[in-house]
């Protein structure tokens, strides 16, 4: 019973990985960073090249559904999607 869970756990995981997400940090050309970018799946080669300089990076592509959700956060102050925003080398 526990394997089924797992199974569908993972099916989730993959689905999410999967899902079509949207950039809502700020612009930084220089970096291939430009907001409200979508991209079709979380573009994981971009963040890993970028975590080095700003380790959060990940927490700004959203699921596209939850991206007016998203914004709220950005604009409440001390929510991880806020400090993420603020973060250092996210303006040129």
């Amino acid at each position: 019973m526990a394997r089924v869970k797992t199974a569908s756990a993972e099916k989730q995981q993959i689905e999410a990985d999967n899902e079509a997400v949207v950039y809502i940090g700020l612009n930084n050309l220089r970096k291939g960073l430009k907001t409200y970018t979508v991209y079709k799946a979380k573009p994981e080669a971009l963040i890993d090249s970028l975590k080095a300089e700003m380790p959060f990076i990940g927490r700004l592509f959203v699921p596209v559904a939850q991206l007016n959700q998203a914004m709220e956060s950005v604009k409440k102050k001390g929510t991880p999607l806020n400090l993420a925003y603020r973060e250092k080398g996210g303006v040129e």
